[in-house]
């Protein structure tokens, strides 16, 4: 029995083992946190310490030891035909001396210096906004223009407007953030990614260098796409050109059939026909 004790804890022991190098492993695999995350996670540390550092003050714990236990009283006979409790001499120094330490007053707790973000638009210090949380963008919620400045939008819109592929959206770092929306046409159809107006513009000219060289591409995939257009419809009107000539070739290439007129007497037994469409003249006798 001793034997089966100590090696089901030898197993134990093992499982163990295997559990922490599988989630030491895990740990390993698991991105690093942005610099936004850690610098939010020590504002929600600071902010906790502050809130119990404050009920500290306002209510003290007990002395160490936990509750107090009061020693039984001594009880004394009158002689009338009843008792007293006698408390004892060290009861009486106990409260005198609690009843001095509730009148210390405690000094307040310290007030600690959070890690706030400046907005970079008013300059002005703010804990968190929707920007920062979602794109990591240092605006605050007073300052956010949603209709223009901080507008957002779809990734092929980002795709068609400023020339980026998926690789510059989803691969270069850092990588852009972004939101997932239900499509407002119809909900049934997939997911849209909302990216910030601003973090797409900013990609682009990593991209592409400047504003001027953006505007260049764009003038040229625009040219490329009317001479596209333009092939495509010169093959359409020479194909309809070429059905409408095959056309015009069948019906002139089709046999003729002569509608001949009455028939005139030329000499004693020869006689003519004309036909009154093409104008063709038939000879012929007669037995």
């Amino acid at each position: 029995m001793a034997a089966a004790g100590a090696g089901g804890a030898g197993a134990g022991v093992k499982a163990a083992a295997v559990r922490a190098e599988k989630e030491k492993e895990e740990e390993e695999k698991r991105p690093p946190l942005s610099a936004a995350a850690l610098a939010k996670m020590e504002r929600n540390r600071q902010r906790a310490l502050a809130l119990r550092q404050a009920r500290l003050a306002a209510r003290p714990y007990p002395a160490a030891g936990g509750v107090r236990v009061r020693a039984p009283a001594k009880v004394v006979d009158t002689g009338g035909g009843f008792f007293l409790e006698e408390e004892e001499e060290e009861e009486k120094e106990e409260e005198e001396r609690g009843s001095a330490a509730a009148r210390i007053v405690r000094p307040p707790a310290p007030v600690l210096e959070f890690d706030y973000l400046i907005c970079g638009d008013c300059g002005k210090e703010f804990m968190d906004s929707y920007l920062m949380q979602h794109f990591d963008w240092a605006t605050c919620d007073n300052c956010r223009d949603a209709e223009d400045k901080h507008k957002l939008i779809t990734r092929t819109e980002a795709k068609e407007e400023y020339l980026l592929k998926d690789c510059d959206l989803d691969k270069r770092e850092p990588v852009l953030r972004f939101i997932v929306k239900k499509n407002p046409h119809n909900p049934r159809w997939g997911d849209m990614k909302l990216y910030l107006k601003l973090q797409v513009i900013k990609r682009s000219l990593e991209v592409w260098g400047s504003e001027e060289s953006l505007q260049e591409a764009k003038e040229l995939r625009r040219d490329s796409r009317e001479k596209i257009k333009q092939k495509k419809f010169d093959k359409k009107v020479k194909e309809l050109r070429r059905a409408v000539r095959n056309s015009l070739w069948k019906r002139a290439a089709s046999i003729h059939e002569h509608e001949y007129g009455p028939e005139e007497n030329i000499d004693e037994d020869t006689y003519k026909k004309t036909c009154t469409v093409c104008g063709h003249e038939l000879t012929y006798e007669k037995m």
